[in-house]
């Protein structure tokens, strides 16, 4: 709820909209936002780090009540400007355009004019949309039902697919978990119930949420051995973002060992293919942007991100190149960038390779973790490529105190407007953290001297059968 509530002056709030409810407010009332902001964060991490550790430690926590959680969590955040980017700005105005029948992978937001374009950041004014048909279709009928004059009714539009997106995630995760082995209230904790999802799927309305959706649920499909369907809701999922291959890759090569003798393989992989191309073509027609999406999907890397290692590995050698006289920076950036994505396809290809032995949704994670972490751009929000199949496949190594550390230092990294902080929102977003950090401090200092625990009770219905570790006693609540 602080969060939501920061939100209102820290967020990403739309520099078209001169005044309205989502006005752009005063320094003094911003700074407090902030500090709420931050206050809220501390609190949602502290919150989603105990869980992790009662449900690590065998807690009697069940997937509904995981559920009751991330809801409770999501939906203060709903009514809200956007959090940590501005993305979402973006996406309307690509939808605006593909409503005005221009061609969206041809032009960039500038030519469209209006409020739509003007909350656009700079950069992005006149870069062709780099995303898939699908996530533009979207986008065009959420503004064609709000129209293009209502902003902030747009982006609780695309608010919404995100919600429904992560719907189809917990509904996913639940049933991949249950079929793999580990509980699905822990794959929950660790894949939807995320800070990352919150702030950013949910918070920033980013479209990731309905790729997740699609992909989890493609994995679903391909598990009950439903693999025509499957490869649809996956070819989906690429209509949205391109990586989604990697899963549809991933759960074919499951789908192809399964077969018995070479023969059968053969007809199995010809039989995906098929359905593959016929689905990608019947998804680009009904969509109606055409096929400029393959091309433009380098757009994104001609942002520099401090997480992509590629870029960091490039900034660092040009700048050993121009000091020694080797060459130019750009050179070395791009040799370093081109080095990069070579080894993410590498490690794509051999985890497709092993997909037989590990399982779709343990290959489908390691092979993207490796792409963001070796791709030309990543942003915080790409993890949850990884993370989510990781989560379906075993969730305990990431209630591994590394793992969830580094989530915190992925929510903590961006501002809730998404731009870089000044000297007056970093203070109060410091502010904000340590008065939470003190409230806490402050709780678990009475606890113990009350004679109490220091962490919260865990109470609620009994555990899920698949929740409920064979062996071990839960703890009292």
């Amino acid at each position: 709820m602080l969060l939501g509530a920061g939100s209102w002056a820290a967020g990403a709030l739309p520099p078209g909209v001169a005044d309205g409810v989502w006005g752009r407010r005063g320094e003094p009332f911003t700074s407090v936002c902030v500090a709420l902001c931050y206050a809220g964060l501390v609190l949602l991490l502290t919150a989603w780090w105990r869980l992790g550790g009662h449900l690590a430690c065998g807690a009697a926590v069940g997937r509904r009540q995981v559920r009751t959680a991330l809801w409770c969590w999501a939906l203060p955040l709903v009514p809200g400007p956007l959090l940590g980017s501005s993305d979402a700005y973006s996406y309307l105005a690509q939808g605006a355009l593909a409503g005005r029948g221009l061609d969206v992978y041809a032009l960039g937001p500038a030519a469209l004019g209006g409020p739509l374009a003007a909350n656009v950041p700079g950069m992005w004014h006149d870069a062709p949309a780099p995303y898939g048909p699908l996530s533009v279709a979207v986008a065009r009928a959420v503004v064609a039902l709000t129209g293009e004059g209502h902003v902030v009714a747009a982006v609780l539009g695309l608010r919404l697919v995100a919600l429904a997106g992560v719907g189809l995630l917990v509904w996913s995760l639940g049933r991949l978990a249950g079929s793999a082995g580990p509980g699905a209230a822990g794959a929950l904790w660790a894949g939807a119930l995320s800070p990352l999802v919150l702030l950013h799927l949910v918070g920033g309305a980013h479209n990731d949420a309905l790729l997740l959706g699609l992909v989890s649920a493609g994995l679903v499909a391909f598990r009950r051995g439903r693999w025509c369907l499957g490869t649809v809701v996956l070819t989906a999922a690429v209509l949205v973002k391109a990586p989604a291959v990697v899963a549809l890759l991933c759960a074919a090569a499951v789908s192809v060992a399964g077969r018995s003798g070479r023969r059968e393989r053969w007809r199995q992989a010809a039989r995906l293919a098929g359905v593959f191309g016929a689905a990608l073509v019947a998804g680009v027609a009904a969509c109606g942007q055409g096929w400029g999406w393959l091309w433009t999907l380098r757009n994104p890397a001609e942002v520099h991100t401090l997480l992509s290692l590629s870029t960091d590995a490039g900034h660092l050698l040009g700048w050993l190149a121009e000091g020694l006289g080797w060459g130019s920076a750009d050179g070395a950036m791009t040799a370093a960038r081109l080095a990069g994505l070579a080894v993410g396809l590498a490690a794509v290809g051999h985890c497709v390779r092993r997909a037989p032995r590990t399982g779709a949704e343990r290959a489908t994670g390691a092979g993207l973790l490796a792409l963001v972490a070796a791709a030309p751009v990543a942003q915080p929000w790409y993890a949850l490529w990884a993370v989510v199949p990781l989560a379906a496949a075993d969730w305990r190594p990431l209630a591994r105190t590394g793992a969830k550390a580094a989530v915190v230092a992925l929510t903590l990294v961006v501002m809730p407007s998404g731009q870089g902080p000044s000297w007056a929102s970093g203070c109060a977003a410091a502010a904000g953290a340590a008065s939470a950090l003190a409230v806490l401090g402050a709780v678990t200092l009475w606890r113990r001297g009350a004679g109490g625990r220091s962490g919260p009770a865990v109470s609620g219905p009994a555990p899920d059968r698949a929740t409920a570790t064979p062996g071990r006693s839960a703890p009292h609540p």
